[in-house]
């Protein structure tokens, strides 16, 4: 007797979802999930009832120039350390097939081509609905139009920037090509804060048509990052040390961060995790569902930049 579409299902998951993206897929790209996951920004964590990101905000005010060898120092309790909570967002897909869909790939050869096709699917499904939600703030899963804003203001994990300035994201204006270079190059420095690579922004995004009118301004010294990418066919522009791609959920925007101050913390036992099948209720079919709990969260906001119109 052959398998059923479900026990060849449970079987292939776990393979398929590490070497997913065989069958020709007609409508994601999720570029921005691929760079995410390659630059570490993508962490697996063991979630609690919240996400609390530590943060040193300020320096101790005791630090001082001492006018002579004997000043009396500060006794004031040292108080430079605050925290940031996130509330954990859900992101789920569905795998649905019928008693018919059995009957009609009675082989092996037939479920299991199927059955492939299927986790392909839920899975490109998962990722590219949640590179949409990195771009907007959808059910509580933050995009970039929440943790990085026009004006750098915003709750963001429960700190209010317009009243701790510190927690204000770095931003910049440019009208067109005549000044998008120099408005990316602001908001660049503003990030970087004059120290190592480790904390400058190592991507930035936004739509094809923004990167385009960079890249127009790059012709004549044009350089890309990643020579792993040419030899795929493929190119990612480089904007100082950074990697520039686009998305088509992007916008005029360009945003920036690094996978230190920007992270999408999932759940170690909950990413792109594969339920139980179950029976569907007054129908000839069975489902399986697949689930993700995480968040977008950031424990250093003035890391975070956006150039925009």
């Amino acid at each position: 007797m052959s398998l059923s579409i479900s026990q060849i299902l449970a079987a292939s998951y776990p393979a398929v979802v590490a070497d997913k993206r065989k069958p020709t897929n007609q409508w994601a790209e999720s570029a921005l999930m691929r760079e995410l996951e390659k630059q570490g920004a993508i962490k697996k964590v063991s979630l609690g009832a919240t996400i609390e990101a530590q943060l040193d905000y300020r320096r101790n005010a005791s630090a001082a120039v001492l006018s002579s060898d004997l000043q009396p120092v500060s006794l004031v309790k040292t108080e430079v350390m605050t925290a940031a909570s996130y509330a954990i967002a859900s992101v789920s897909a569905s795998i649905v097939w019928s008693k018919e869909d059995e009957a009609k790939n009675p082989t092996e050869n037939q479920k299991i081509d199927l059955v492939d096709g299927l986790i392909n699917n839920a899975i490109d499904s998962h990722d590219d609905l949640l590179e949409q939600t990195l771009f907007t703030t959808t059910n509580g899963l933050l995009g970039f139009d929440t943790l990085v804003t026009d004006a750098g203001t915003g709750t963001i994990g429960g700190i209010d920037a317009s009243v701790e300035t510190w927690w204000k994201n770095q931003q910049n204006t440019y009208t067109g090509a005549t000044d998008i270079e120099a408005g990316m190059t602001k908001v660049w420095n503003a990030c970087t804060k004059g120290s190592g690579s480790a904390m400058s922004p190592r991507f930035l995004v936004s739509n094809s048509d923004t990167q385009a009118v960079f890249e127009g301004t790059q012709q004549a010294l044009q350089r890309y990052i990643d020579t792993q990418d040419l030899a795929a066919g493929f190119k990612t522009l480089a904007f100082k040390t950074a990697r520039y791609v686009f998305s088509p959920y992007g916008g005029t925007r360009i945003f920036m961060g690094n996978p230190k101050s920007y992270q999408i913390r999932v759940s170690k036992q909950y990413f792109r995790s594969k339920g139980k099948e179950q029976e569907i209720d007054n129908a000839q079919g069975y489902r399986v569902l697949v689930y993700s709990a995480m968040q977008v969260v950031t424990d250093n906001r003035s890391r975070l930049g956006v150039v925009h119109l």
